[in-house]
């Protein structure tokens, strides 16, 4: 692995942990809790998409949906921003 390649793979690494200590965490309904996947670097930093997980045994269906931010950047000067649907739609297509 080449410096470069390292040195992006650490800073991916530590955008991940600021948007899990960001993001995720218990949600307000029991049962149900928000996660971060990273879908890859854009320009400005890391782009991350919110998941609401259900353990509830029930069928989609019936599970609770949310509104709100669907996804975080996290800066390359450690600066986090939520994003709407519209301003997370925007920054998935500028995927490096």
């Amino acid at each position: 692995m080449n410096d470069e390649s390292s040195q992006r793979e650490s800073t991916g690494s530590a955008a991940y942990n600021l948007a899990q200590a960001h993001g995720a965490r218990p949600l307000s309904v029991d049962g149900y809790h928000q996660t971060v996947e990273l879908c890859g670097r854009v320009a400005c930093g890391w782009l991350f998409r919110y998941r609401i997980i259900c353990s509830l045994d029930i069928p989609a269906h019936d599970q609770e949906s949310f509104a709100g931010a669907v996804g975080c950047l996290v800066a390359d000067d450690g600066e986090i921003r939520d994003l709407s649907g519209p301003m997370f739609m925007d920054m998935l297509h500028m995927l490096a």
